[in-house]
């Protein structure tokens, strides 16, 4: 099939290729690509803050050019091609991560170690207020984070490294990136520069800024899925027309931040002031861009355009203190303020407003170290006070405070590294509404974990949680139109606390100079009162009370309820950094690979869970030179919830190419990079939009970074 932004595609190649023979040209010196290696990466998310090999937690780390290569325009596309990870794919803006087929209240975004303190997990079309773009790394826990984070990241946690919070530094010279990009998937337009250095005294400065614009997004053919065609086919309902384009999911967004940092050997703190903007459409929250079939008729489209136009301002400190003497080796402060606030406009006129105010703060002591092991004792607070009005507010006013309690422990014994932690939380929850309006209780969680080195380059893990989780105030009180989702929904105030027991055992092998690298996890989650949004039946008193209005919209009626349920599944990942020598270059391979199962007590498919998916990446590299070909086929998905649609498979087709060189004092990195090759009609099945919402057709990006 011929790519419609064929012109498009060759000009922007062209021009970039022209780029990078100009610059060889001027190259004086070559600097290899290369990734950071598991043994010497430490995980901040973690209590300890190991390296991925030394820790019972499985975790993904995304770094260095791996991050590059994976970059996108929202985090939750960042993150979906990699082992255990899928996305919302709610348009090309609003998307969050899922793990291992979990997300919104139960995956949790951070920065920096701190929460996000937005609104994206109560609702699919709210974006993530964290741009990609200034990561350093990402580090993504699989499975329960309850620990360090709370309840709230049950089923995993997602923490975006910067250098926002740059605690110690040495007597470095400004440091500076400026990054452009571009990409015909939806014509995006971006850069962004960062820039800071060490200053008299031990003190820094930096600050960092980026602008985006983006238009519609292109697609492959059809907006409806071939399962939705049929199914309105049947019902003796129109389809919509073949177009190349998503309608109304365009966006702008910018944003930055200023900050300073000062240290000795004993003390440091760091703080940080930013903004973000957002104004972005979506993808008619569940309705395509309706026309009729016939071509010749003369009926307008009745849909009303939906955008949402976000704003925060954030506040953020760190600090830590290592005194001379005592049991305790580091005091760390993370503390963070968020005022966040976003408007659904619809056809121009703001209908609903939501708005947020947001406190997080965490005082961390960890035990000096001994000759068995060591430890960690925290106390976490949060607050946030949340406020939605309009037509469409679903939610009532509330404030949520929980207080927790933490420690972790390590130990070791010759092979053997043992880790054992429990957290207590309280949480007190008021929502601004008659009847039972108030919810109080107390969580307990816990681990167990163990780490057996067989050899310098293999491991195993297994680790044993029980997370306990409080309901949400969407899951409490939620009672409207829910126009995102197509849905009315109904919470339930006499909802009590969701119970995991989760196992995941795990075999790992780096050799030393990390040439070969493998992990395998395999686990089980069983969940006890595992909370959902269940679609009520027609005669349901409840479903009745409200089947008038819903209805006349055209919406499901869905009552937030309490099961059993089990999530079971695997992970996979190979890969050797040269396989064998090809034209003087090295050629690398990797190999990967999920999946996951989840049902709940009477064996009826959860969901929204992603199905099988195999990939496999080859990579030649040599010198400054960098090209990749990477396939990940993903499953048809026909194990299916009530009332949802299959979805077919498909696989995504990519390449790139980098290349990497110094001109004087400066580092160019260009990089060029083709997706979905075959104009596939892709459709993740954990997206609420897959089958009027796809994602993108053939696309070329390109950029280049300059560091210096």
């Amino acid at each position: 099939m011929t790519c419609r932004h064929t012109p498009r595609l060759i000009k922007l190649a062209t021009l970039t290729v022209g780029a990078m023979l100009s610059s060889v040209a001027a190259v004086a010196a070559a600097a290899s690509l290369a990734e950071e290696t598991l043994q010497e990466v430490i995980i901040t998310s973690t209590p300890l803050r190991t390296t991925a090999l030394e820790t019972a937690q499985p975790v993904l780390l995304l770094s260095a050019d791996r991050l590059r290569r994976s970059l996108a325009t929202n985090l939750g596309d960042t993150l979906a091609n990699q082992p255990g990870l899928s996305s919302t794919s709610f348009g090309p803006i609003a998307s969050r991560p899922v793990i291992r087929g979990q997300g919104g209240l139960r995956v949790q975004v951070y920065q920096d170690g701190a929460e996000a303190l937005d609104v994206a997990a109560l609702s699919d079309d709210h974006a993530v207020s964290i741009d990609p773009a200034f990561a350093d790394r990402i580090e993504v826990l699989h499975g329960p984070a309850a620990l360090m984070y709370g309840g709230a990241s049950a089923a995993g946690a997602v923490n975006v490294v910067t250098d926002r919070l740059r605690l110690r530094s040495g007597a470095e010279p400004i440091e500076t990136r400026v990054e452009l990009r571009g990409d015909t998937a939806n014509d995006e337009r971006a850069v962004s520069l960062r820039s800071g250095g060490d200053l008299s005294g031990g003190w820094r400065w930096r600050f960092d800024g980026f602008s985006k614009r983006s238009g519609d997004l292109s697609i492959a053919d059809f907006v409806e899925s071939p399962a939705l065609r049929a199914k309105l086919l049947a019902e003796g309902e129109g389809i919509h027309d073949e177009r190349g384009e998503l309608h109304n999911t365009d966006a702008t967004s910018e944003g930055g931040s200023v900050g300073v940092s000062w240290s000795n050997e004993h003390l440091a703190f760091a703080l940080s002031l930013s903004g973000y903007r957002n104004d972005y459409g979506l993808p008619a929250g569940g309705h395509a861009h309706e026309e009729p079939v016939d071509d010749t008729a003369d009926t307008e489209s009745d849909h009303e355009d939906v955008r949402i136009d976000l704003e925060q301002r954030r506040f953020d400190l760190s600090g830590e203190w290592r005194p001379t003497a005592g049991w305790i080796e580091r005091w760390s402060l993370r503390l963070a303020r968020n005022d966040y606030e976003h408007a659904e406009i619809e056809d121009g006129t703001p209908a609903t407003r939501y708005g947020q105010l947001g406190y997080e703060s965490r005082v961390t002591a960890d035990r000096r170290s001994d000759d068995l092991g060591r430890g960690v004792l925290g106390l976490q607070y949060r607050d946030l006070d949340f406020a939605a009005r309009g037509d469409e507010a679903f939610l009532p006013p509330s404030r949520t405070r929980s207080l927790g309690l933490f420690f972790f422990e390590e130990r070791r014994f010759e092979a053997w590294l043992f880790e054992a932690g429990a957290r207590w939380e309280r949480q007190s929850l008021d929502a601004r509404k008659a009847g039972n309006s108030r919810y109080r209780d107390d969580a307990v969680s816990a681990s167990l974990g163990s780490v057996w080195t067989v050899s310098p380059s293999t491991r195993w893990s297994l680790q044993l949680t029980r997370t306990q989780r409080h309901p949400t105030t969407t899951e409490l009180y939620a009672d409207g139109e829910h126009l995102a989702l197509q849905r009315y929904e109904i919470g339930d105030a006499d909802l009590g606390i969701e119970t995991a027991r989760t196992a995941d055992l795990a075999w790992r092998y780096a050799d030393t100079d990390d040439r070969w690298q493998s992990r395998i996890s395999i686990f089980v989650s069983d969940y006890r009162d595992y909370i959902f949004a269940a679609p009520l039946a027609e005669g349901d008193a409840h479903a009745q009370d409200t089947s008038d209005h819903a209805n006349g919209v055209g919406l499901r009626v869905v009552e937030y309820r309490a099961t059993s349920a089990r999530f079971q599944g695997l992970e996979a990942e190979w890969s050797i950094r040269e396989l064998v020598q090809v034209a003087r270059g090295g050629l690398g391979l990797r190999v990967f690979g999920d999946l996951v199962r989840a049902r709940d007590a009477e064996g009826v498919a959860l969901p929204q869970i992603p199905p099988l998916r195999v990939g496999a990446e080859l990579n030649w590299s040599r010198g400054p030179w960098r090209v990749g070909l990477e396939s990940l086929w993903h499953d048809a998905q026909t194990r299916l919830a009530d009332n949802e649609l299959p979805t077919d498979g498909y696989n995504l087709l990519a390449a790139d190419l980098a290349y990497r060189h110094r001109t004087g004092a400066a580092t160019m990195l260009w990089f060029l990079r083709g997706q979905n090759l075959l104009d596939e009609d892709a459709r993740r099945h954990a997206s609420p939009l897959k089958d009027v919402a796809p994602l993108a057709g053939r696309a070329l990006s390109a950029g280049v970074r300059i560091e210096f």
